[in-house]
């Protein structure tokens, strides 16, 4: 978090937006800000794997972090919330690739954005979530994949329940 909070406004919501949803970069890339109920603090997304919508929900600091990428960039419903900045910092909607998608994660926070959506399935098991929750939050249908792909249960998450 402390990374993510020292980056400017724009990364800041979309970096925030991607640790909160869990959603994979194909994911990221199509969401609009119409997608977005900042009042309701909830998220529509489009589950490619799954081929359907998908609610999530989004903390408040989330969702004020959007806010003000959307006041300040001057983004309107149909725009894209990742979209396009040039080196002068003009905005354009657009859907990017997830090539660029990743690279921007990766110049921003030096990690991919993968380690967003298992950090943040991560600390939801450590905070207690049970595994049906955590996959809705992170879109997946199976529980096995998030046992066997995301979880690292540490020895100190065991000895809380002995």
């Amino acid at each position: 978090m402390n990374l993510i909070n020292q980056l400017d406004t724009r990364a800041k919501a979309i970096s925030l937006l991607n640790l909160i949803t869990a959603c994979r970069p194909s994911e990221m890339i199509t969401i609009k800000v119409k997608h977005i109920d900042l009042t309701g603090r909830s998220i529509s997304v489009y589950m490619q794997n799954q081929n359907e919508w998908e609610m999530k929900r989004l903390t408040l600091e989330c969702a004020n972090a959007v806010r003000a990428y959307i006041k300040e960039y001057g983004l309107a419903e149909d725009n894209y919330i990742v979209g396009q900045v040039d080196m002068y910092g003009n905005y354009k909607s657009s859907c990017i690739s997830n090539t660029a998608y990743r690279k921007a994660i990766h110049k921003w926070l030096g990690f991919a954005p993968y380690t967003l959506r298992k950090t943040q399935v991560t600390a939801m098991h450590e905070a207690g979530a049970d595994v049906a929750t955590i996959a809705k939050q992170s879109g997946h249908k199976s529980l096995e994949t998030i046992t066997k792909h995301y979880l690292e249960v540490h020895d100190t998450t065991v000895d809380k329940y002995l």
